[in-house]
This record gives structure tokens, sequence and C-alpha cells, in this order.
């Protein structure tokens, strides 16, 4: 785990946590009883933690055993089994293969031979003007290929959400300035159904504005809960 200056990974600050994973749980609970639905369908949690785990264990291999690793066995392992989670079979196997295909470009198109700064990690910061610890899980953070300071943040969720990918973005920017004293290079999110990927420049939001807008993400973190952070981490987002 890399160590990074301000942030820890078992924090001993009293402070109230500001969890990411409540935050978006709770806006993609939001958005599915917007929809007319009750509450994020279990496929799509099931189906998000594969993905994490998926993406945590190839890359922690080294890059001359991930030129090996076919990543469709990966997911294989992770993938769940219980096809009743799924609307129908059908459904089943369009979701499979379009995250297989998804996972196989992703890998084969960046990075390659390279390790991640932070890999599947959580970490807190103190963020005083909130009065809260930012705890904050970052699935994929690369050292820029331009400017060996400058960090690319990616996030990987099985469909696109646009709050959240908002939100993410702020938080990533309050973390990295308090952090590293700087903003991420980029914000980079894929969304997997729908074959998506937005880059997003990380100096777009100052960090004041980043601030306001995780002053309204509060409200959902102290009624939210009904999120996992395992499932986050390396599953739901």
């Amino acid at each position: 785990m890399n160590t990074a200056c301000g942030a820890v990974a078992n924090p001993a600050s009293r402070l109230p946590k500001f969890h990411d994973y409540i935050v978006e749980r709770t806006l993609l609970d939001m958005a599915e009883v917007s929809a007319g639905g009750k509450e994020l369908p279990l496929w799509r949690q099931q189906v998000q933690y594969a993905v994490g785990h998926t993406l945590n264990d190839y890359y922690s291999l080294t890059p001359e055993v991930r030129r090996e690793t076919p990543i469709q066995f990966l997911l294989e392992r992770r993938w769940p089994l219980r096809v009743q989670l799924f609307p129908s079979l059908m459904h089943y196997w369009e979701v499979k293969n379009t995250i297989s295909d998804a996972l196989v470009r992703l890998v084969s198109s960046c990075h390659e031979g390279e390790i991640p700064f932070m890999l599947y990690e959580q970490w807190y910061v103190p963020v005083p003007e909130l009065q809260m610890d930012l705890s904050i899980i970052f699935q994929l953070v690369w050292h820029s290929r331009r400017r060996g300071s400058g960090l690319n943040v990616q996030k990987f969720m099985v469909c696109g959400n646009e709050e959240v990918a908002r939100g993410f973005i702020h938080m990533a920017n309050v973390f990295c300035r308090k952090t590293f004293g700087a903003p991420p290079e980029s914000v980079e999110i894929h969304y997997l159904m729908e074959e998506e990927r937005r880059l997003y420049d990380g100096n777009a939001y100052t960090l004041e504005a980043s601030l306001d807008y995780l002053r309204l993400l509060a409200v959902l973190n102290s009624e939210g809960g009904s999120g996992c952070a395992d499932c986050t981490s390396k599953g739901e987002s």
C-alpha cells in the first residue's frame, strides 16, 4: 500500500467520517426509486462486486504475469452464479458478455507494463472546512505519463450515473488537494454497460467549489448507510 502524505489508511481522528460508498449507494438507490424501483438491483451489486475484484486481481499481478493472464479467466472466478438475480437468462448473458468485452478492451488499451500508484485502497483525509474526515476508496490511480507528479484517477461503474460521477470528481478533487496540494491531472470514469469512457480535467473545479458540493452530499452521508464498504471498494459503485 502506498503512503499518501496527509492521508492514512487507519485514521486515529475522531471526526465524523464522510464515506464515499454511503453517498454513492444512496444516490444509486434514489435513482432506482425515481425510475419506479425500490433500490439498486441485486444483479448490479453482484456484477459491480465481480468487476472490482477482477480488476484488483488483475492489477495485483506483475506486468509480466498480466501479459500472460486473460482477464476473462479472472472475471469468471468472480462472476455471480445466481442467474435468478437477473431479470432473465438472456439479460444474464448480455451483461456478462458486455462486461467481459469492456474489461478486455480496457486492459489491452492502457497502462500496459505499469504498476498502479493506488489499487483498491481506502483513504481518509481530514477536511477542517467540513469538520469531517473524507473517506474515499480509489479503485485505480496511476502516475501521469506526461507529468510524474500528476495523478490519473480511474473509476469503473457497471451502469452510468451522472450524480455519482459528479460526486466522485468533487471528492477526488478535495482529497488530492488536501493530500498532495494539487488536483488530480485527470479523472476517468468508465460506464461499462454503456461502453462509455468519460475523461474529466482534474482541475475543472476549485477546492471551494468541491467543498460546497460535498456540503450538499453530507446530508446523504448522514442519512445513508445502506451501502457496504466491501461492495463499493471492490464492488458497489
